[in-house]
């Protein structure tokens, strides 16, 4: 997925909130609506950046075809319509995908959005010579065009059923201003991203590198006007630090907590309400399948059924979370508990896979195979002390099948960053590491298992590549009709269980904290600012400073 999500979620983040990690209070930001969150993003353009982070600032700033709302619908935005077969948005050979464009909106500096900003962001996705996170679904597409203002044409090399959701979409990227960027030959380092503006409900006033990010409402927005006129995200990389400041009343809200053994303690906190939504996103541990100790599915299993997740997961996050059924928040409604069961807690059959895979007994209980031991680098976001509840307990058990296992923390930023920026994930140095992402609205799953999509190009952080695999996905996608395509990922899932390239260990949440004087605000699959513009402040209260 794009945006993931990522996993939509799925984050490309935080360059060091040094200062503020080491501070208890938050800085003054005259009368703005004030969240605190983990990480600093890499670039304010959301075409440069991945899963959550994206789809955050694309909300904020931009606008999309489509979104998802609170319902987990999917709902117009820029467009006035869902394209489906009955309404004659989708052709019968599903290789044309029409939507109407919205009259009337601009972007914050008062230009018109028209539908050649819709084909033109489009274009400027599968340009080689932008650098953005993936083309998943949007190299699907043939030619964009605009034969009017309010009309956009995709035509598609072969009918591609989640495009829908991916395309213009929060899985995907949002609507770019072409009057901006198109005379660039590239945006990945133009001034725009630093302060960029579109269509949406706010725009960047400024950006405060490793403090935080002004906006300011935008007075053109379709949709408005906007109830709150100044908005702060500031960037506290320490959990603690982020705490104290909600029980002081210094921040209006905290989105996004990454550590969920921090769950009880922001329900105990007064004076703000706390939401935890499940999302189209997991928790794993991801294999690397081209590193010569963990390329063997025998060792893969070996080292997953070493470890008791149900107890793990319930010790680890508090409650926050279960590792029942995980696949449900990678394959969604297609979903097969007999296809993709949970993994057992078996250590005796995982040292009967490591003997059958060559690696025997050795001094200090460390297995060796052809004289080299059985070291592993597992590798995990610092900061989060229930990920590293999570990942001590692992060295234990992986020790107890006679598997050495080595910790290292990245922070937030490093740990997720792309693999033109040597991050660990994405460039593929570790064996094991622990990471939570958002796959995207559809159950197709090409973006983190197939072949083309190996880091630099896309999500596949596994790195596996399987022809079998391959042609799954490519089925899954050949049909809109979704009988057919829950029948082929139900051979998917048995396949990717037997191959087991990533150990699904929870479906993910998001924890978010907002101000009890905060209304209208509500999650939906994409977040909580998908309807920002709608936020509104207790009249007569002030945001404490």
């Amino acid at each position: 997925m794009i945006a993931a999500r990522l996993f939509r979620f799925s984050l490309a983040l935080l360059a060091g909130a040094i200062g503020l990690t080491a501070c208890s209070r938050a800085p003054a930001t005259h009368g703005a609506f004030l969240i605190a969150q983990q990480w600093e993003p890499q670039s304010l353009n959301p075409a440069l950046e991945n899963g959550t982070s994206s789809t955050e600032w694309s909300m904020l700033i931009f606008s999309y075809l489509v979104k998802y709302d609170d319902r987990g619908r999917l709902v117009p935005d820029v467009a006035t319509n869902i394209p489906t077969l009955r309404n004659g948005g989708i052709s019968p050979d599903g290789k044309t995908i029409v939507y109407h464009i919205r009259k009337g909106i601009r972007f914050a500096d008062g230009a018109a959005l028209t539908a050649a900003d819709c084909a033109w962001s489009i274009e400027a996705i599968d340009n080689p010579a932008n650098n953005v996170q993936s083309r998943f679904a949007y190299d699907d597409v043939a030619r964009a065009e605009a034969p009017t203002p309010t009309l956009l044409v995709l035509h598609l090399k072969r009918p591609f059923p989640p495009l829908i959701t991916v395309v213009g979409a929060p899985q995907g990227f949002p609507i770019l201003p072409k009057h901006v960027l198109a005379r660039y030959p590239n945006f990945n380092q133009v001034d725009f991203n630093a302060a960029p503006f579109g269509s949406g409900p706010y725009r960047v006033e400024r950006w405060l590198r490793s403090d935080r990010v002004e906006l300011r409402a935008n007075p053109y927005y379709w949709n408005g006007p906007i109830a709150i006129p100044r908005m702060t995200i500031l960037f506290v990389a320490n959990p603690q630090t982020a705490l104290n400041l909600l029980q002081t009343h210094e921040i209006d809200g905290y989105f996004d907590e990454q550590d969920y053994a921090n769950y009880p303690r922001l329900m105990a906190l007064p004076g703000y309400r706390v939401t935890s939504t499940q999302q189209n996103a997991v928790g794993a541990i991801i294999f690397n399948t081209q590193d010569s100790v963990t390329a063997d599915a025998r060792v893969r299993h070996a080292l997953a059924e070493a470890i008791d997740i149900p107890s793990l997961i319930a010790k680890a996050y508090r409650g926050a979370l279960s590792s029942r059924h995980a696949g449900a928040g990678l394959f969604l409604w297609a979903f097969d508990p007999r296809a993709y069961p949970d993994v057992p807690y078996d250590p005796a059959h995982a040292r009967r896979l490591l003997d059958a895979a060559g690696w025997h007994g050795g001094p200090n209980g460390v297995r060796t195979k052809n004289g080299r031991p059985l070291d592993l680098l597992l590798i995990i976001q610092a900061a989060t002390p229930g990920d590293a509840t999570v990942a001590d307990n692992i060295v234990q058990y992986e020790s107890a099948v006679g598997a050495r296992v080595t910790l290292k923390q990245f922070n937030i930023t490093q740990f997720v960053a792309p693999a033109t920026e040597n991050g660990p994930v994405y460039s593929g140095k570790f064996q094991m590491a622990l990471y939570s992402f958002e796959n995207g609205d559809d159950p197709d799953t090409t973006d983190q298992f197939a072949c083309a999509n190996v880091p630099p190009g896309g999500y596949n952080k596994s790195r596996v590549c399987e022809p079998a695999i391959d042609a799954l996905l490519a089925r899954g996608l050949s049909t809109y009709d979704p009988v057919k395509r829950a029948a082929t990922y139900r051979l998917l899932q048995a396949a990717l269980y037997r191959e087991l390239p990533i150990a699904l260990i929870y479906r993910r949440t998001q924890l978010n904290a907002f101000s009890n004087r905060l209304h209208g605000q509500t999650t939906s699959l994409s977040g909580p600012f998908w309807n920002v513009s709608r936020w509104s402040v207790s009249a007569g209260s002030e945001m404490p400073r």
